[in-house]
């Protein structure tokens, strides 16, 4: 009896130790599976960057290049025969409509003429001075050049794919060269009713005042045609766009879930874009890290961009 007792005690013990070591081994089995699961879903959520979609004003705008000219120019002639008597004016001098510039000796052999007076026929700036005293003169040789300063106009070359969105009285505005920080607005007020055969571009003339006489005749610069304005579009960074099976999409972060969307997307303005439809305001559009995502992926939002 006494080796049976001793035997079944020994089996019992046995069978709690491994009772035991089989409670634990199942304890940091439950763990490690949580601690697995806990590090799965760390790993799938992405770090990104978003925007908050908002109302402002956006543009729509063509840049071009072009260059200043006077609006008007006239070259000034001799309506006589004979000699410069005397000259009135010299160049840059401002000179109204009907002034005279110079006066011709017409004197003939046996006749006696008065002088006769040389006019300008536009208020503006002599340009050149083409004579001097003493000169001979016929109506067929140009003696000043008289250029209108008041207003001028930048000529710019419209591409033919561009040529249904511009139209006369667009506004414009100038940038030059010469002056980086400065802006001349004017209106388109004159365009070609043909396109150039060999360039396909149309030319177009856009009026700028010039009171102060700051823009010249032949200075270079850049020009943004306005083609449309909206004050209260919804906007948001170009950046978020991005190009999935030949459609643009977006992606919005919703309770932590990256969510695709097809924005229709409106005007577009360098670094932002107006959208009509797909997004709303105040969603948090992805504009870092949504070109590895996928629609439901969990997502980590790290920064608000302003």
């Amino acid at each position: 009896m006494k080796k049976g007792i001793k035997r079944a005690l020994i089996i019992i013990l046995i069978l709690a130790v491994v009772a035991g070591l089989g409670g634990l081994a199942y304890t940091r089995i439950r763990q490690m599976d949580r601690d697995k699961k806990a590090a799965e879903e760390i790993d799938i959520s992405t770090p990104v960057a978003v925007a908050k979609a908002g109302v402002g004003q956006i543009r729509e705008t063509l840049t071009l290049n072009g260059n200043v000219k006077a609006v008007k120019e006239v070259n000034i002639f001799s309506t006589v025969t004979g000699k410069i008597k005397e000259i009135m004016v010299m160049e840059g001098d401002r000179v109204r409509k009907d002034q005279t510039l110079a006066f011709v000796e017409r004197d003939q052999a046996g006749l006696k003429f008065a002088d006769a007076p040389i006019e300008s026929t536009i208020n503006g700036l002599i340009k050149q001075v083409m004579t001097e005293m003493g000169a001979s003169v016929t109506p067929a040789s140009p003696l000043f050049s008289v250029v209108d300063m008041d207003s001028v106009e930048v000529i710019v070359n419209i591409p033919e794919k561009e040529i249904p969105r511009i139209q006369t009285g667009q506004k414009a505005e100038v940038s030059l060269i010469a002056y980086p920080e400065s802006i001349f607005t004017g209106v388109i007020y004159k365009m070609s009713p043909v396109v150039d055969p060999l360039s396909r571009t149309r030319e177009a003339r856009i009026l700028v005042a010039n009171p102060g006489h700051t823009l010249k005749p032949g200075m270079f610069g850049s020009i943004e045609i306005i083609i449309q304005t909206n004050d209260q579009a919804l906007i948001i960074p170009y950046s978020a766009v991005i190009d999935r099976e030949e459609r643009q999409v977006v992606f919005i972060v919703q309770d932590g879930m990256a969510q695709e969307v097809r924005p229709v997307i409106d005007i577009i303005e360098s670094e932002s874009l107006s959208v009509t439809a797909g997004i709303e305001k105040g969603d948090l559009v992805v504009i870092v890290g949504q070109h590895n995502l996928s629609h439901g992926d969990q997502v980590t939002i790290v920064e608000e961009i302003e």
